[in-house]
């Protein structure tokens, strides 16, 4: 048994490490950091297993065609050009070998098409051949920022509004021009989106992810995303295991697991967290306490107060040690403990 001093340390001991220990919060995922910092205004992101490099939009070539490869710990590993000036990259896909990069975003509503390019070659430092698709909505012009591509090589754009929907092309050959089928309505203000198998895709929103079957358009799974200040991108992991999640204007990507439960969201803003203006709220007016209650401290913070109490404990504490070993001990030596044998 412990004896007096021991619990009475003990009991001090704890008694300031409890007022030194701060609340347990939550740790980020872990994160990829772009050495390169402008890469951070990429509006796209796609995992390529087979050079086990991440790609993103390469913004420094002005407007023309670019894109850029990072490796898992983001430092750079190359570059590729395509001779075309895009208008708004908001997305990439990587099937098959090839890279789509989709040419989809209309925030005005003034496009009379979008386009998708498909890199048929990915050497670091060339300019890649590629097929290009104009792509015309069946009822009128849509702002995107979500371009999938499914194992089969359909071209899936997933319009953002409240409700998004669910437009495709079906395995388009050549370049030319198609007409883009409506499907289905989509989840509100999607901003990204991956195939994971044939039938199954992962969406993300500004504050959220979400699983859904692709035979049904329902959602299967639903979880609150990583807090990040314009979330607009999302890709596999290069296992194919996890997700990994970008938001623009932020130079580094946050690794996140697949979507397996219903969890109860807020509903997906229309525009990113960053971009919102809290209204100020009155300040109110605190309450007279009465003397002696915890609210009549003059306005001190709680931090203060607790520091106050812990110190008025070890006060106490160090008295009553004093106090215990001026007393006569009444009690003769210790015995100790038969340890067997």
């Amino acid at each position: 048994m412990a004896r007096p001093r021991q619990l009475l340390v003990g009991a001090l001991t704890g008694a300031v490490f409890l007022g030194m220990a701060s609340p347990a919060i939550a740790a980020p995922g872990d994160t990829i950091t772009f050495s390169d910092s402008r890469l951070a205004d990429s509006g796209g992101l796609a995992a390529d297993p087979d050079r086990s490099v991440y790609w993103l939009v390469n913004p420094t070539d002005g407007g023309t065609g670019s894109v850029a490869a990072i490796h898992p710990d983001g430092s750079p590993a190359g570059t590729v050009s395509f001779d075309a000036s895009p208008s708004r990259v908001e997305s990439l896909s990587y099937v098959n070998g090839r890279l789509y990069v989709g040419d989809i975003g209309d925030a005005r509503g003034d496009r009379s098409a979008i386009s998708v390019y498909r890199l048929e070659a990915l050497g670091y430092g060339t300019s890649a051949p590629f097929t290009q698709w104009t792509l015309h909505y069946p009822d009128g012009p849509h702002d995107a920022l979500a371009m999938m591509v499914s194992p089969r090589g359909n071209v899936w754009i997933v319009t953002k509004g409240d409700p998004g929907g669910f437009y495709y092309a079906p395995a388009p050959a050549d370049s030319g021009e198609y007409e883009l089928i409506w499907e289905s309505e989509a989840p509100s203000w999607v901003t990204d989106g991956v195939f994971i198998d044939p039938t199954t895709v992962v969406l993300r929103t500004y504050n959220s992810v979400l699983r859904l079957d692709m035979t049904l358009y329902t959602v299967t799974a639903q979880e609150a995303a990583p807090e990040q200040p314009q979330g607009e991108s999302v890709t596999t992991s290069l296992d194919g295991a996890g997700l990994l999640l970008g938001s623009r204007n932020e130079p580094l990507l946050i690794k996140a697991e697949m979507p397996t439960t219903m969890q109860p969201l807020d509903p997906a803003p229309s525009i990113p967290p960053a971009s919102a203006t809290p209204t100020p709220s009155p300040t109110p007016t605190a309450p007279t306490a009465e003397p002696g209650s915890p609210a009549s401290n003059g306005g001190q913070p709680s931090s203060a107060i607790t520091a106050l109490g812990i110190a008025a404990l070890i006060s106490a504490a160090a008295a009553a040690l004093v106090y215990w070993r001026a007393q006569p001990s009444s009690r003769g030596p210790a015995r100790r403990r038969h340890s067997g044998g």
